[in-house]
């Protein structure tokens, strides 16, 4: 029987990845200010928060204060500059991290059964795997384009990321170690399945004389 400690280490991993992915998913601290008085306050995936904010292009002047989610009728002048295409792409990427986080933790019970089919433990590495693929890209894509696109949000200089952005690029590391973990306990699993006649043999022993 192979040894299930690498499975557990997965399970356990993809557990706290999941818990984190969703903390961050859904709050509102990716992006922050750090003076109290700045017209901008925070930023998540889903809400924004001002603290008398007016945009250049706003051609009705409108002010913005406390916090609103992101397509609520109040953002609809701001909208377009709120979420440019990037951002957009790290919403889409964040969900579908979301969902394969869900898929993946349903899976890992299954997985670990006690079986002759092992297709089951490669699709849950595979979802692991995209699941991985979607938060380093997505954290990567925020990371860089909130130190290029400088003209995004207010007085760029008084901002940093967030704990909300840093449980994300966190929850992303343990997905890649619960992949880790996960393809060791399959190709183990999969070695041990083999025909005996398929195994590599061992050199046959000389005897001492």
């Amino acid at each position: 029987m192979a040894n299930k400690l690498a499975y557990f280490i997965g399970f356990g991993l993809s557990v706290v990845s999941f818990v984190l992915c969703m903390i961050a998913y859904g709050t509102g601290y990716w992006f922050v200010s750090i003076d109290s008085e700045n017209l901008f306050q925070s930023l998540g995936l889903w809400q924004a928060c001002f603290n008398g904010y007016e945009h250049t292009s706003d051609l009705i002047g409108k002010a913005y204060y406390g916090c609103w989610w992101l397509f609520y009728k109040e953002y609809y002048y701001i909208r377009d500059w709120l979420m440019p295409p990037w951002f957009i792409a790290v919403q889409t990427l964040m969900t579908f991290a979301v969902v394969f986080e869900f898929l993946t933790l349903g899976l890992f019970p299954l997985a670990g059964a006690d079986t002759d089919n092992t297709r089951i433990l490669g699709i849950t590495c595979f979802l692991n795997g995209l699941l991985s693929a979607c938060l380093t890209t997505s954290v990567v894509i925020f990371g860089v384009m909130i130190g290029e696109d400088r003209t995004w949000m207010p007085r760029y200089d008084m901002d940093r990321l967030g704990w909300s952005y840093g449980l994300a690029v966190v929850s992303g590391f343990l997905s890649i170690f619960s992949t880790i973990a996960l393809t060791t306990y399959t190709l183990m699993r999969k070695y041990e399945l083999l025909p005996s006649d398929d195994a590599p043999k061992r050199a046959p022993m000389i005897p001492k004389v």
